[in-house]
């Protein structure tokens, strides 16, 4: 073995030593051109576009609840949204309505077709609405009739249209889904117009795994990502970070509690809370991109003087009143901002961490999701036990919710819920903390 060895090492010391020049042009060379691929490598990026996104998200989806950026590139709804939360035309191309708004008449195209090839028509409408029916008059006309009006109905019937097996009507269709168990790991589309990059989606249990994908190459964007950790100090990538106005972060008080009985010691609670100054200020449940939208509700200004003589003589006060901030694990920070600050006007609170929003909370802060259409019946309407879990009830705000539903004219509606704004501001179940915001990251 050793005589072999020796033998092979003296067959490759002479071929260096005869043909050193070239090996050594050969590995300069080299070198120069991988410098010159690195530096053209980005133009060429520039000018081609890639030929692939592969982009990582978090969360566990099946074919029934992707994100809805994902929906919208797959398929389209009767109608679309606008960015003031408006409906406006999609399939359907117009549509009017009947019946003291107990019934709606949709237009549809004669030319669109799904992405099997069968030709799009009225009785391929498949929404499931309690209390809504879908009646086909031909094959472009659609009867929608509700037992009571229902304004927001245009808004509902955004959602994007499928039949089975995530079949379409968008701009791209599904090439290959991949499964662990029930929920899906990746979704990749095609483009159904050329031009258009092909996509494959990647999803992560955890934030943690989406930023490791990232870092070994797994994926080259990661979207909706809801921190960065060191990635802000990786030179060769871009974050775009994004406020969500359709959220909020708020802290929600249990008004069944004997603490939260009395209105002030609620806005006293508010002026004791501190601002969060990295995130855009929260004022009402509304978005400020909504037509809805108003400005004219009692501002809550940081003030723990005004705080503390207001609470002087609660019962939140006295040494024995203990205050349990719950919150998931996600805003753990921010809950326990909020308990350092209640903490120093003399309150003792403790943060604790939950999976569930328990019926017997005292104070949760938690991310609310704000409908596109300002009407939020479920969420603060007094009967509405299930979903109302700051257990709210105003008469005032419960005939306002009822108008804001039925009334048809948008002058009518937007005067309707800039009181609905105000009272509720006023009555403080909730204090509104911040819009929250995530983050998409791109490799340069």
């Amino acid at each position: 073995m050793g005589k072999r060895i020796q033998f092979v090492f003296l067959v490759v010391k002479t071929f260096i030593s005869r043909h050193i020049k070239f090996l050594a042009l050969g590995f300069l060379g080299g070198f120069f051109f991988i410098l010159l691929l690195l530096q053209i490598y980005p133009l060429y990026i520039q000018i081609a576009g890639q030929k692939e996104q592969i982009i990582g998200m978090v969360g566990r989806y099946d074919e029934s609840n992707l994100p809805v950026s994902i929906r919208n590139k797959i398929s389209l709804g009767l109608t679309a949204l606008t960015a003031s939360g408006s409906a406006t035309s999609s399939l359907a191309l117009s549509w009017k309505v009947e019946n003291n708004g107990k019934d709606y008449i949709f237009s549809l195209p004669h030319n669109v077709y799904w992405q099997d090839g069968t030709q799009f028509s009225s009785s391929d409408v498949n929404y499931h609405l309690s209390d809504v029916k879908f009646m086909p008059i031909d094959k472009y006309l659609l009867k929608v009739s509700l037992k009571e009006p229902y304004t927001p109905l245009p808004i509902l019937l955004s959602e994007p249209l499928f039949k089975p097996n995530l079949v379409g009507l968008g701009v791209y269709k599904v090439a290959k889904i991949e499964y662990n168990g029930d929920y899906i790991t990746s979704l990749s589309l095609e483009p159904i117009k050329s031009g258009l990059p092909d996509i494959t989606y990647k999803f992560y249990l955890s934030t943690d795994d989406a930023i490791l994908a990232f870092k070994i190459g797994e994926v080259n964007t990661l979207e909706n990502l809801g921190r960065i950790d060191d990635l802000a100090n990786w030179k060769n990538v871009k974050i775009t970070p994004e406020t969500e106005f359709n959220k909020f972060v708020g802290i929600f008080l249990n008004l069944n509690n004997s603490f939260f009985k009395e209105k002030d010691i609620r806005q006293a609670l508010y002026y004791a809370t501190p601002n969060f100054d990295d995130f855009e200020k929260v004022y009402t449940p509304v978005s400020p991109l909504s037509w809805a939208y108003s400005q004219k509700v009692r501002l809550y200004k940081f003030d723990p003087a005004t705080a503390q003589k207001i609470l002087a003589k609660s019962p939140l006060s006295s040494s024995s009143a203990q205050l349990t901030i719950s919150t998931f694990v996600n805003l753990l920070d921010t809950a326990q901002t909020v308990s350092d600050a209640w903490n120093n006007i003399g309150l003792h609170t403790k943060v604790k961490v939950q999976s569930t929003v328990p019926s017997d909370y005292q104070v949760f802060v938690l991310t609310f999701s704000i409908p596109p259409d300002p009407d939020q019946y479920q969420f603060w309407q007094s009967t509405q036990d299930a979903t109302n879990i700051s257990h709210y009830s105003s008469l005032k705000v419960d005939k306002l919710l009822e108008d804001g539903r039925r009334t048809l004219n948008m002058d009518d509606r937007k005067k309707i819920y800039a009181d609905f704004q105000r009272y509720l501001v006023e009555d403080a179940p909730v204090i509104f903390l911040y819009h929250p915001k995530v983050y998409i990251v791109e490799r340069k």
